[in-house]
């Protein structure tokens, strides 16, 4: 006979013990199988003593095989009984839960059972033992909660703001968790995998189940604050470590967005340094005596055309610089080159004014065009992310004005720039038709020294 004695050793210890027969092939066999210190019989179809298992094999049966528990105890000696016959097989599969060390037989083969651990088998000799010693290493020092991801979203409104929390977590054990939300926060909704559950906060705390393994917690809640010139995300104590944190607000349609600031990687205001440079560029074209704008006109200029459209501004102001170098224009040059000059300020004069009358209502209509970029930010959706944080979430604000505030500058510029054309296109005239409107084609021969 062979008999092959399964050892789990998990939270509980198991034993799975399989009686084979060898030879003969066939014929009733009765023999009586020594149990290990500590084993206790589970299966009811065996007849066991305090020691030993009575196996009754009928003449065409092959194997035997009952399932015990084993007492934890360690050490724990397996001895192969001498002058017996039958054989033994030994299989320890170390959970990963415990740290076993073997002496007294060598180790004959190593095999990995479910989930990858390690099992170890021996073939003993008759009267040879194997001793098994066992310890449970500690847990090493960490928390049991982590928060792989969080989405933070919050929608600002003229009277009150929605936010909505979603954290995506492992755990490692069951538990009751709290967070801390701001002050003022009335939650109308909790979710967890997707499933709504009727949890309310108390204060400012909100408790929610923690499941082992990974899950999904989604927490939207509602503040009676309306915006105001500074909209910052709210104050969240996650309670735990945190990463791959994203922050998302959204302003109203009604606010002029001015600036931000929060995590590094997030919007950038581009407007200011593009007002900075308008504003070298200003200087610069007002010490140019081509036009007679001084360099607060050209400032003014690119003050309105730049929430709007650099373009624009751009072609008006190559069509008043041109405009300037057509009335310094030599009186010597080629009809042609007169020709072509009149033709390029008449065009860029018409594109030019097109361009103002089309591109004006946009900007008294429309919405400032602040060049917000960065982190996938546009307009008034603001976009922030931070690799981790200890418990509180990073913070980041937004300031603004009222919408209103833009339409009235806006509109006091437009103004100013109806009565600077009206001021300008005299100039631009006298520009054009200073040394005549056009020149007729000249031809111009050489004979004999002489000129025509």
């Amino acid at each position: 006979m062979r008999v092959e004695r399964n050892l789990e050793l998990d939270l509980d210890w198991r034993v799975t013990t399989t009686v084979i027969r060898v030879v003969p092939a066939q014929g009733a066999l009765t023999l009586e199988i020594p149990l290990i210190d500590g084993e206790i019989v589970l299966s009811e179809h065996v007849t066991a003593t305090e020691d030993k298992v009575l196996v009754s094999m009928e003449p065409t049966q092959r194997a035997v095989t009952w399932v015990s528990s084993l007492r934890r105890v360690s050490p724990l000696t397996l001895a192969a009984a001498a002058g017996e016959p039958w054989s033994e097989v030994w299989r320890v599969g170390v959970g990963s839960i415990w740290h076993a060390r073997f002496s007294g037989i060598p180790e004959s083969e190593a095999q990995h059972g479910n989930e990858g651990a390690r099992i170890a088998e021996f073939h003993p000799r008759g009267g040879e033992q194997l001793t098994m010693t066992t310890t449970r290493p500690e847990a090493s020092e960490g928390t049991t909660l982590a928060f792989d991801a969080v989405n933070l979203m919050i929608s600002q409104g003229d009277r009150s703001s929605t936010t909505k929390l979603t954290l995506q977590y492992r755990s490692t054990s069951g538990a009751q968790h709290v967070l801390r939300l701001p002050a003022g926060a009335e939650v109308s909704e909790v979710r967890i995998d997707n499933r709504i559950e009727p949890l309310r906060s108390e204060g400012r705390e909100l408790t929610v189940p923690i499941l082992p393994g990974s899950h999904t917690i989604a927490v939207t809640w509602r503040e009676g604050e309306g915006v105001d010139s500074v909209a910052g995300t709210p104050d969240v104590d996650l309670g735990a470590p945190a990463s791959n944190i994203t922050m998302r607000l959204t302003l109203p349609q009604n606010r002029w967005l001015l600036g931000t600031t929060g995590p590094r990687l997030g919007p950038a205001v581009l407007y200011w340094p593009e007002l900075a440079a308008l504003l070298l560029f200003a200087l610069i074209l007002g010490r140019v005596r081509l036009t007679p704008l001084k360099a607060r006109h050209w400032l003014l200029l690119g003050l309105g055309f730049s929430t709007f459209s650099w373009l624009v501004l751009a072609w008006v102001a190559t069509w008043l610089l041109v405009c300037g170098a057509r009335e310094r224009l030599r009186d010597d040059v080629d009809w042609w080159q007169f020709n072509a000059a009149q033709v390029a300020v008449a065009v860029l004069t018409v594109t030019a004014l097109i361009a103002i009358v089309s591109n004006l209502p946009q900007g008294l209509l429309g919405t400032p065009d602040m060049h917000v970029t960065g982190n996938g930010s546009a307009g008034n959706s603001l976009k922030w992310f931070a690799d981790r944080s200890d418990t509180v979430l990073p913070t980041a604000s937004a300031w603004s004005v009222p919408l209103w505030i833009y339409k009235a500058l806006i509109l006091a510029w437009a103004l100013w720039l109806s009565f600077a054309l009206l001021r300008w296109l005299p100039w631009v005239w006298r520009c054009f038709s200073s040394q005549g409107y056009w020149r007729q084609f000249q031809v111009i021969t050489k004979a004999a020294g002489d000129k025509e």
